[in-house]
């Protein structure tokens, strides 16, 4: 019980020292809770089995609105782009499983990233940015990880509703109500994820008894 309560108050904790990176970066107040959530319902900080592994377990909702978040006007993004480009090379460089902490980076650098693209959306901008983070996921949802259909699926259909959200709302229309959809999309996804297991532990038991030559 109290190693549950300690795992929640540092989730709070965590989330709120978030919620005021993001806010120092000039984001509003809504941006900076969606980055503050992103970065409390990472896989890193939530136990539960993430589901499907995108990009090394990052949902692909969070994907657009970091790319978005990368063309954002802060100048002070910098040193997040930095990181990002960093953990991109230790993964192109390593061939299995991130570290631990390297993850715990990717999440971090990713949900202020994202924050600072909610941000760019709300002042109905970066819609361009964001469609083209969109694609990106969709097609890397379909053709990532060797998964099930059903991780597939729960990746690549958010992002592409995602993506027809955007180019079906007008810049004012996106700046709001847009907005308030493409977080909802994010907060659902990440909810199947955790709720449907979809990672692929490994060859069924069938399968290995085949593969397993006779004595």
């Amino acid at each position: 019980m109290a190693h549950a309560a300690a795992g929640v108050l540092a989730t709070i904790l965590a989330a709120a020292g978030v919620y005021g990176l993001c806010r120092h970066l000039s984001c509003a107040r809504g941006p900076a809770a969606f980055g503050a959530a992103a970065w409390a319902l990472s896989p890193t900080l939530v136990a539960a089995d993430p589901g499907p592994e995108f990009a090394g377990g990052m949902t692909s909702c969070l994907v657009p609105f970091a790319v978005a978040g990368v063309f954002s006007r802060e100048r002070r993004r910098w040193p997040f782009i930095a990181a990002a480009l960093v953990c991109l090379l230790a993964r192109w460089r390593s061939t299995s499983q991130p570290s631990v902490g390297t993850a715990a980076l990717e999440s971090l650098v990713v949900a202020v990233l994202a924050g600072l693209g909610a941000q760019r959306l709300w002042d109905g901008e970066g819609g361009t940015a964001f469609a083209i983070g969109a694609a990106a996921a969709v097609a890397l949802g379909l053709f990532g990880p060797d998964v099930r259909l059903s991780a597939r699926l729960i990746e690549a259909v958010p992002s592409g509703a995602a993506l027809a959200v955007v180019a079906a709302t007008s810049r004012e229309t996106r700046a709001r109500a847009g907005v308030a959809a493409l977080v909802g999309l994010f907060v659902v996804q990440r909810a199947l994820e955790i709720a449907i297991p979809a990672r692929v532990a490994g060859p069924s038991v069938a399968t290995a008894a085949k593969s397993t030559p006779p004595r």
